[in-house]
């Protein structure tokens, strides 16, 4: 197959370390896989495509086949959505970085999908000008990829989610036909709402034209302690329905709140372990009782922190939407900790966020959830995740991507992974495969136990990482006779079904 790729004029490889490269993302289940070196999911062959017209012939090429198409970009996905889970071909579209145009009078920044988030907005600082989407993912994930998980960042609050920013884009369907849409509206029902989101299904996208913005000169920040998650809540809610525009806009829960330390106490020495990455044997000892860790989180200060962030063209919109929101926030019992406290809050969440290595590494394992509801079912549906998780995995919460409407809450699982890296340091392959398969366990538990939660709870499975493979099986109960709806899409667009099959239950 690699001989025939080639033969298209695209670079291909069937080498065994771009396959393995190619078998992963950063879920919890491929950094198991990873910590066992075990290749559960590998393709048959790694394509490169520099332009739409090569992507659009690989598809071709694989739809009178019936071989799989799986596109992939910067590897950052955590729900598996970019995994070859039935072999195949997986398109890498790293190379499809052209074109790269920025157009600051007309707001306008021309973006091939293979390019990636930090450059991209590197690019645009030159030029005096901002995406205003900032993930987590920032430094490595790509623009297509963003499209197809439709991606919201950390300033969502302000600039929307990824989906909010296209203005038009280029895909190739499972047909290998090239679709084009239009900027602005357009007769008929729209394409994009169809194809952003949809994880690769449906259409590859290739390049896209985005919204941008002037980059603003300053960013006010404060950190406002609330005496309850409740008080905290109301406050976040308040100020988005005043119509404010924070930029950034995170409330974190009692537990976060101490450990970014914004909270009246010292953190207990079993916590502390958890998230500074301690010693592997210490870190294992805690999680062996994840019940007690929890109710310890429960008896700590009920206070929470909310980071608000406000930009403008000048210093002083900021600061004066800023004094608005510390009124908003004053009459919600918020009480003002001024910029240290907001700064130092975003420093913690930025270094938690990329501890994950580490902590596999010392036999644990982390899942990052991403649900979202509205503002009366936020609350609930936190307590309902952590009560359904509690004996199973260490929680801690994060509410962001605030609307009027609601937000999105962000829950990360710590559990007890297995001792895998051990086994092989042994020389023992056969228990290092058992260990794998005893915590992938553990870890698909405490998933099922969570998403249960959401939808009991009404909220949706999944806000801007995507459903993947992994969060599907609860895809049904929440998008009810829409699925059959789902599939029709799927023939229409992808005839053949050689599209990333296997995820979105199609």
């Amino acid at each position: 197959m690699r001989r025939e790729i080639s033969a298209l004029g695209v670079t291909a490889s069937c080498d065994a370390a771009d396959l393995w490269a190619a078998s992963r993302d950063c879920s919890a289940a491929a950094l198991l896989w990873t910590k066992a070196r075990a290749v559960p999911h590998p393709p048959d062959v790694v394509a490169w495509p520099e332009d739409v017209e090569q992507v659009a012939a690989i598809v071709r090429f694989a739809a009178q086949r019936q071989v799989p198409v799986v596109p992939a970009g910067g590897g950052t996905g955590t729900s598996g959505g970019a995994v070859a889970v039935r072999g195949g071909i997986v398109l890498d579209t790293k190379r499809l970085t052209r074109p790269l145009h920025v157009d600051l009078a007309n707001r306008v920044a021309e973006v091939g999908a293979g390019v990636i988030g930090k450059r991209l907005e590197e690019t645009l600082a030159q030029q005096g000008a901002t995406l205003g989407h900032c993930p987590v993912s920032l430094p490595s994930a790509t623009v297509g990829g963003w499209l197809a998980t439709r991606s919201a960042g950390m300033l969502s609050a302000r600039y929307g989610c990824i989906a909010d920013m296209v203005l038009s884009f280029e895909a190739v369907d499972g047909a290998g036909e090239i679709l084009r849409t239009l900027d602005g509206p357009s007769g008929g029902p729209d394409l994009s709402p169809l194809l952003l989101g949809s994880e690769g299904t449906l259409a590859i996208f290739t390049s896209a034209r985005l919204r941008i913005w002037p980059r603003p000169p300053q960013r006010w920040v404060r950190g406002i302690r609330f005496p309850s998650l409740a008080d905290g809540l109301r406050g976040m809610r308040d100020v988005l329905r005043a119509g404010l525009r924070p930029a950034i806009a995170h409330l974190h829960d009692p537990l976060d709140t101490l450990l970014a330390g914004a909270g009246p106490l010292r953190v207990p020495q079993p916590l502390k372990w958890l998230v500074d990455g301690a010693q592997a044997e210490a870190l294992r000892l805690s999680l062996r009782a994840p019940l007690l860790l929890n109710r310890l989180a429960d008896a700590l200060p009920s206070a929470a922190l909310l980071v608000l962030g406000f930009e403008g063209t000048s210093e002083d919109d900021g600061a004066r939407e800023g004094d608005v929101a510390l009124g908003i926030c004053d009459a919600a019992r918020g009480e003002d900790q001024g910029v240290v406290a907001g700064e130092r809050s975003l420093a913690s969440a930025d270094r938690v966020r990329w501890m994950k290595a580490p902590l596999f590494a010392a036999g644990a394992f982390v899942e990052t959830l991403d649900f979202a509801t509205t503002w009366d079912r936020a609350e609930a549906l936190c307590v309902a995740v952590r009560r359904a998780v509690e004996d199973l995995a260490f929680v801690r919460a994060r509410f962001a991507h605030a609307t009027p409407q609601g937000c999105a809450i962000e829950i990360a699982l710590l559990g007890l992974g297995g001792a895998a890296a051990a086994a092989i340091a042994r020389g023992s392959p056969e228990d290092a495969e058992a260990d794998l398969e005893e915590a992938q366990k553990r870890r698909d538990t405490v998933v099922t136990a969570a998403l249960s939660a959401v939808t009991d709870e009404g909220g949706t499975i999944s806000h801007h990482s995507g459903v993947g493979a992994e969060r599907q099986l609860f895809l049904r109960r929440e998008l009810g006779e829409g699925v059959r709806q789902l599939r029709a899409l799927k023939k229409a667009f992808d005839p053949h079904g050689i599209l990333n099959p296997g995820k979105l239950l199609l």
